[in-house]
């Protein structure tokens, strides 16, 4: 039983990364002023040399560098995490397709499925039942609609917005590359899971920011804000996942 898309076992390798990379800056900035003060008050002959970078460092350069890593660290942890859950949604919707056999064979089983249910009103019985709905509504009938509607559910039959279905196939390939904005759309027309008010309201805010940032207008973004962010679009990801992998990564044909 598939617990896990691979789309989101990759965004959790993606994010550990980035965890792991927070966790060593860290850990290293604090180390590294406390070398210099070593080195500087003669207990330690000079820094390690740096990976990648040559000459003599330059301490006070280091020291401004460290007392501004923080916010540095918050912005790439914060482009970092959008970055990927926005691939991991995009790729999400490319494993749902292959899922099922690629795009085209999802839609051609999708739309072999709408025409068997089409010809269900061939039969006398469904056909009675589904004629005597078809009529503008009229509220003393309710009983009656009821009674049509109930045998139509017992048959092969579907109504009106079941047969819309296959129209949702052939939009979502459209969203194979859709924007950071769109995603919210997707998750709950297409996949028909309901967000919270304030995981949509959170999720604009983000959006917002990761603009902000890409377009060079905001700079910095405190260390907390970041880490803050990138809880919250793993656990969204991890709500979506669990929630396309039961109900769209079901095997429809043997």
């Amino acid at each position: 039983m598939i617990a896990h898309s691979k789309s989101l076992l990759a965004h959790k390798k993606q994010n550990q990364t980035l965890f792991n990379f927070a966790v060593l800056c860290c850990q290293a900035v604090p180390a590294l002023k406390g070398y210099m003060k070593a080195v500087e008050g003669g207990s330690a002959p000079k820094l390690p040399d740096a990976d990648h970078f040559k000459g003599a460092p330059d301490f006070v350069q280091l020291r401004m560098f460290a007392s501004e890593y923080r916010k540095t660290l918050g912005r790439v942890i914060f482009l970092s995490s959008f970055s990927y859950f926005e691939a991991y949604f995009k790729a999400l919707i490319e494993e749902v397709l292959q899922f099922h056999g690629g795009q085209e064979a999802f839609r051609k089983s999708a739309l072999e499925r709408q025409e068997t249910h089409l010809t269900a009103l061939d039969q006398p019985e469904i056909a009675k039942a589904a004629s005597k709905l078809r009529e503008y509504k009229k509220g003393n009938f309710a009983p009656s609609y009821r009674k049509h509607i109930k045998t139509l559910e017992q048959s092969d039959y579907r109504f009106p917005s079941e047969l819309f279905s296959l129209f949702g196939i052939v939009e979502l390939e459209k969203y194979k590359d859709l924007k950071a904005s769109e995603i919210p759309h997707v998750v709950k027309w297409c996949f028909g899971l309901r967000l919270t008010e304030a995981e949509e309201v959170e999720f604009s805010r983000h959006r917002d920011t990761r603009n902000d940032i890409a377009h060079g207008s905001l700079l910095e973004l405190d260390f907390n804000k970041g880490m803050e962010a990138s809880r919250f679009l793993r656990e969204l990801s991890i709500k979506i996942d669990k929630h396309v992998v039961r109900h769209f990564l079901v095997i429809e044909r043997a």
